[in-house]
């Protein structure tokens, strides 16, 4: 009996060998852990390199983006003219704008006394250009005369575009944007991202342009889509809301020295009659070179834009008014 009690608690107290599966979870962890930071690694460099392409290679390859880069490049070099030299006129607009304005002739048609600067983004709307505005005043660029191309459905809209964030808007404005474009939560922390982000802010140019170059008529039909007219409200409500915004960007470029011109782009059906009215009412210069419904379907290319006729037809009576008044206004110094 007491050697069998003696080897039971042996037994009992004795420690167990180590298992041989430790080592083995062991290993199994490390290895988990470093491929865990090399995959990390590896998406840090996949992103950074997203990042740098969308800022420097896509410009290269995209013809639109690299026309913006341009654009943007001489606007900003306005700041850096001097008082002293001749006045400024900074035209600001969409795709109404790019395919309406012959930008070579225009220059030369305002001869060297006065610089013309174009600056245009496609999809852009009042937002986008109010609040890049307010950008580009805080970084020096005020030119004598802004000249904002508008129709009046895209002044009274509450989109924005996404590449505006981050190439316009500033960091402080974006809360104010995200109020104004009536955005969820959601849709307010993407704007945020986009201001960051230029891979992700021109997410959706670079599928556009993947889908232009891979799948032409596809693209074509969804750029069709896109260019269905807007659904306006009532006329009361139209007009309180151009009068607002049309104040609103007049009353920024006079804060900053400024002076401001609403532009108001040919058009086949005659929608945009009331910005004529509300200018007047509110003592804001808005100018229609040529008259609405003036130009026929031979001078459109798609109904909505202007083709190379049309172009030449509205350059020439837009360099006609900007040279009016250039002589009977305090805008321009000769």
């Amino acid at each position: 009996m007491p050697s069998s009690t003696f080897s039971s608690d042996a037994r009992a107290t004795t420690p167990e060998p180590p298992s041989l599966t430790q080592p083995r979870a062991w290993m199994d962890d490390r290895r988990a852990r470093s491929a865990t930071i090399i995959l990390l690694i590896g998406l840090s460099l996949i992103l950074v390199a997203a990042e740098l392409s969308a800022r420097y290679l896509f410009p290269k390859m995209s013809r639109i983006e690299r026309r913006v880069v341009q654009d943007e490049y001489e606007v900003m070099s306005i700041a850096e003219q001097h008082s002293s030299v001749n006045p400024t006129v900074l035209l600001l607009g969409n795709s109404l704008l790019l395919h309406g304005l012959d930008y070579p002739a225009i220059r030369a048609k305002m001869g060297p006394r006065v610089r013309v600067v174009r600056y245009t983004i496609e999809n852009t709307e009042y937002l986008d250009w109010y609040y890049g505005l307010r950008g580009l005043f805080a970084n020096g660029v005020k030119p004598d005369l802004v000249v904002v191309c508008l129709n009046t459905g895209q002044l009274l809209s509450h989109n924005i575009l996404d590449e505006s964030a981050w190439r316009l808007f500033r960091a402080q404005d974006l809360v104010a944007v995200s109020r104004a474009a009536q955005m969820s939560n959601t849709e307010a922390s993407g704007i945020f991202f986009d201001h960051l982000s230029a891979f992700y802010a021109s997410r959706a140019l670079v599928r556009n342009y993947i889908l232009n170059v891979t799948q032409p008529g596809y693209a074509e039909q969804l750029h069709a889509l896109a260019q269905q007219p807007p659904v306006f409200p009532p006329q009361q409500e139209i007009m309180v809301g151009t009068r607002l915004r049309l104040r609103t960007l007049r009353d920024l470029c006079r804060e900053n020295g400024s002076a401001f011109l609403l532009l108001v782009p040919p058009a086949l059906v005659n929608r945009d009659g009331a910005l004529l009215s509300a200018g007047a009412l509110e003592g804001v210069d808005v100018d229609a070179p040529i008259g609405i419904q003036e130009l026929g379907q031979e001078f459109f290319l798609d109904g909505f834009h202007l083709n190379a006729r049309g172009a030449e037809r509205f350059t020439d009576a837009l360099a006609r008014d900007l040279k009016l008044r250039f002589h009977r206004t305090e805008t321009f110094h000769p």
